[in-house]
């Protein structure tokens, strides 16, 4: 981004957070769209699988998350109103995503195997995509019979004939699953091919393939160490875990952590929570921000809402700069409500 440009999204941010939150009787139209959107962009877990980009399985991941805890919801909503300039961003990370959607529910359909009440089919396209993702060596979203070939270890987790070669049984799978015969197979008719097996692989026979692939592949990717930002600047990664941290240490210090946390902090109501509740009738800036803030504090111990926020920090410069202002406008309202509990 532009130095001029770059002051341009930083005086816009400033402008929007100066009247954050500000009082509203009615409800805000942005939310509603948001609120539409959210809807839209929400995916069945099946359905997040059938996606080949590993980016956008974390976001939609994140949005399914997100949506089922309302109080996260209700604090991305005010955030998405109440900021021009997340929301302008917001627009086009959705716009793109719509799309996605849109299109993977139709692959859904396509899948064999996705209705049942126990979830063992949601478990199968779990186990499939973890699969299907180490078997594709060049992450193109399809398998060719060069990588069947270059993958006996996984490629004996599908097929049970022990007598096969490398390429026999490469050659076999890409007979049963190339179903369009284009020479390569879509994570769609990969599923649809290990469905139709007399023998179907044993979920809890494959955990330890598939940790031991996981982890080799893991070393491979350590020897690269993170990326680091010019100069003294922490990266934008680095960034996001202080963050995260710092969220974490609010939630000690407004006594608002898990139960399962120190039980010496809890011995009075979460802060946020007494505050909300004195504000229950009121929706000024300062109620809507304990909104966000509370959000925040849920958000943070949901691990499918960090992952997703994380990448949108890393991958969105303009949402980047949004999240800073955001996380210094709640560290003000957290200073505010530790001192008052202190002086009370």
């Amino acid at each position: 981004m532009s130095p001029p440009v770059t002051l341009l999204v930083w005086i816009s941010l400033f402008s929007s957070a100066a009247a954050f939150g500000a009082t509203t009787t009615k409800p805000n139209k942005y939310e509603v769209k948001f609120n539409k959107m959210v809807s839209e962009l929400t995916l069945t877990p099946q359905a997040v699988e059938c996606i080949d980009s590993p980016k956008q399985r974390v976001l939609f991941r994140g949005v399914a998350a997100a949506a089922a805890e309302p109080q996260v919801r209700n604090a991305f909503g005010i955030v998405y109103g109440d900021l021009a300039p997340i929301r302008v961003a917001g627009d086009l990370v959705f716009g793109k995503l719509t799309s996605v959607a849109e299109e993977v529910r139709k692959q859904e359909g396509l899948v064999a195997a996705t209705d049942d009440d126990d979830g063992s089919s949601a478990a199968l396209l779990a186990t499939s995509r973890q699969l299907f993702d180490l078997i594709d060596g060049d992450q193109s979203g399809g398998i060719d019979r060069e990588e069947l070939a270059n993958s006996p270890d996984l490629m004996a987790l599908i097929l049970h004939n022990a007598n096969d070669s490398n390429t026999e049984a490469a050659d076999a799978f890409m007979k049963l699953a190339d179903e369009n015969r284009d020479g390569v197979i879509s994570f769609v008719e990969f599923v649809n091919a290990i469905a139709k097996q007399d023998q179907l692989p044993q979920l809890n026979s494959v955990d330890d393939a598939l940790a031991a692939a996981l982890q080799s592949r893991s070393s491979d990717q350590s020897t690269t160490k993170k990326k680091r930002g010019l100069g003294l600047r922490k990266s934008p990664e680095e960034r996001f875990e202080a963050m995260l941290d710092q969220c974490l240490q609010w939630e000690t210090d407004l006594g608002c952590g898990p139960e399962s946390d120190d039980t010496s902090m809890l011995e009075d109501e979460c802060v946020v929570d007494v505050e909300l509740e004195l504000k229950a009738t009121n929706n000024d800036k300062d109620g809507r921000l304990l909104q966000v803030l509370k959000g925040s504090l849920i958000g943070a111990r949901c691990e499918p809402v960090v992952e997703a926020l994380k990448m949108v920090y890393m991958e969105y410069s303009p949402l980047r700069l949004g999240g800073d202002i955001i996380f210094k406008l709640l560290g003000k309202v957290v200073d505010n409500q530790v001192a008052k509990a202190n002086r009370e």
